[in-house]
């Protein structure tokens, strides 16, 4: 019995199908194969020692000079050993931007050695507060130029690194923190070298300066206009010693007002 060319083309593509299907079969048992040794290899991976924040070494912190490597690791309070990819950066980033110290920070991690790097930008004191009467710990400290008050423990690190502001600031009060960039860009913008703020008083505000003291009143808004004319006098003690002028009175910066002090010697009495 003969086969017809039909049957045969038949049997062919039963057995093409066939052979398709077993391939497809082995390409799918090798696929999967394949990914679960990918997933172990990379599971293993994951889990290595190599992967792990074992030793303070391993997490480099710079700093700016004003804050120590220690007081910074305090603060991070990392717990060891702890995977790498359990580190967050933004989590670190925001503990440690919670420090009153702290402007700016950086955070990178990188692997293979696995380690975390860290960098603090400090806030930088421009007025060191003077308290003198009813001290607290809002009135004393440090200010940068922000108007941010830092601790008065920072004294000591900035007389060793010769950063302590001259700028002194009393009668300070944490409400006028919204005023104090205006105030302290006006000052240093100052040609009159002004080594002091007195803001005990809040109508009537003085300044400290080469030309003796400024009385300034409570309108912050003249304070432009006030240095402008304060710049004016800088030739005043051509004409006036300075140890005879007791202050300037600018609180109407068009009609300033030299207060003199009184001479006490009195007069010789003749017969």
């Amino acid at each position: 019995m003969r086969t017809s060319p039909a049957g045969m083309n038949f049997r062919q593509r039963r057995q093409t199908l066939r052979r398709q299907r077993q391939w497809r079969f082995w390409l799918e048992v090798w696929q999967t194969l394949a990914s679960g040794g990918v997933a172990l290899g990379l599971g293993w991976l994951l889990v290595h020692p190599l992967w792990q924040i074992r030793e303070p070494g391993q997490i480099t912190i710079r700093t700016e000079g004003l804050l120590t490597e220690a007081q910074v690791r305090k603060w991070l309070v990392l717990e060891s050993p702890q995977f790498l990819w359990q580190l967050s950066p933004t989590t670190l980033t925001q503990k440690l931007q919670q420090e009153p110290i702290v402007a700016q920070v950086r955070v990178r991690r990188q692997g293979f050695p696995s380690r975390v790097e860290v960098w603090v930008e400090e806030r930088h004191p421009v007025a060191v507060l003077v308290c003198q009467r009813h001290c607290t710990p809002q009135n004393q400290g440090f200010l940068d130029r922000e108007g941010n008050q830092l601790s008065a423990e920072y004294g000591p690190t900035l007389r060793q690194l010769k950063r302590f502001p001259p700028l002194r600031v009393t009668g300070w009060h944490p409400t006028q923190k919204s005023l104090w960039p205006q105030v302290y860009q006006a000052v240093m913008a100052s040609p009159v070298r002004v080594t002091g703020i007195d803001w005990e008083q809040v109508g009537d505000i003085h300044l400290h300066t080469e030309l003796g003291l400024i009385r300034l009143g409570g309108d912050l808004q003249q304070l432009p206009e006030q240095l402008v004319a304060l710049d004016r006098l800088r030739n005043l003690p051509r004409q006036v010693p300075l140890n005879r002028i007791a202050a300037i009175d600018l609180s109407d910066p068009q009609a300033p007002l030299v207060e003199l002090r009184q001479d006490k010697t009195k007069p010789a009495v003749t017969n």
